[in-house]
């Protein structure tokens, strides 16, 4: 009688393995097909800006090196959280990838997505490009250079222009001028031309923007760059190889633009992988290189993988945390 329980219990171990290892095989097997459809890209942002274009070249160079379809699709508003809510409804089944930016962390800081949270519902696949941010005048202003802006602020509140109320602009300057110790007054325009305009007006003193957008202003002579954002000086552009970099002049204040993609929470880890990849072949492309290196994207950090993407993204997190704190946003 005992031994036949024991004989029961053993076939019933060896079924239960066996169905474990037929599950594994088919989980494995379900995977070595991906993708068998189109890839949802959710750009967050409108038609015509920097994260738009960039979410539209890279979808068509990683579709014609992959041979799989990665389709863009522009989810816009409230700063990056309509595309997030959006890309949070679909499957984690790795079908819709989302392009980010930090302005999805400064979601988080401040809890504008609710229930959602970035950093929590999301995993990282790759950063791909980073952006560095200058600060401008018009070439008619009375400030001439880094010294007479410090010096102007010490004495009055001058007024910057950028996009984006609470949003990266905003966080950039304030962090800029509270470790300057100058005076400033944040005057948010819903585009960067309407920036641009407002300071070739008049309408503000200086304005905040990314090199690719001042590099040509400053060769046609109708803006003077004032500080570059970053550890060193841009020295390979001969427009920015004198503007000063913040921590030249003894300012820790490096707040700059990135662009990534991640999927969502709980993404099989064989798609991941497989998305990895194919995102890491179209950013070794020369049509990528070319196009990095045409909009100034490749100045910066570039490609890093999923860890290092993420422990970067939490270091962002703190550093947003403090800005907010500091400037009574939360």
């Amino acid at each position: 009688m005992k031994k036949n329980i024991v004989i029961m219990t053993l076939l019933s171990v060896v079924l239960i393995l066996n169905g474990c290892s037929s599950k594994t095989a088919k989980s494995e097997s379900e995977y070595s097909s991906f993708p068998e459809h189109s890839i949802d890209v959710i750009i967050p942002f409108g038609e015509g800006s920097a994260s738009d274009t960039f979410g539209r070249k890279f979808s068509q160079i990683i579709t014609k090196e992959s041979k799989n379809n990665y389709q863009p699709v522009n989810k816009d508003g409230s700063g990056g959280l309509s595309g997030m809510l959006h890309a949070y409804k679909q499957d984690n089944d790795g079908y819709t990838i989302m392009e980010v930016t930090p302005s999805h962390i400064i979601g988080d800081v401040l809890e504008k997505g609710k229930d959602i949270k970035f950093l929590d519902d999301f995993e990282p696949l790759a950063q791909i490009q980073s952006d560095v941010y200058v600060l401008s005048v018009s070439n008619n202003s009375d400030i001439k250079n880094y010294e007479d802006l410090i010096e102007k602020g010490k004495k009055e509140k001058i007024t910057f222009g950028g996009i984006s109320p609470a949003g990266l602009d905003d966080f950039a300057i304030n962090d800029f001028a509270k470790k300057a110790g100058i005076k400033t007054q944040f005057i948010p325009y819903p585009s960067g031309s309407e920036v641009k305009a407002a300071a070739l007006g008049g309408e503000v003193d200086v304005y905040v923007d990314k090199v690719v957008n001042v590099v040509d202003y400053v060769k046609a002579k109708r803006v003077k760059p004032l500080v570059v954002f970053g550890d060193e000086r841009i020295s390979e552009l001969d427009e920015l190889k004198d503007t000063p970099s913040t921590k030249e002049k003894g300012i820790e204040s490096t707040i700059g633009s990135w662009r990534g993609f991640v999927v969502k929470k709980d993404t099989p880890p064989e798609v991941k992988e497989k998305l990895t990849k194919q995102l890491k072949m179209a950013y070794d492309t020369k049509e990528y290189k070319k196009f990095a290196h045409d909009n100034f994207v490749d100045i910066g950090e570039g490609y890093l993988e999923d860890d290092e993407f993420e422990k970067k993204m939490n270091r962002e997190r703190k550093k947003f945390e403090k800005v907010a704190q500091d400037l009574d946003m939360k």
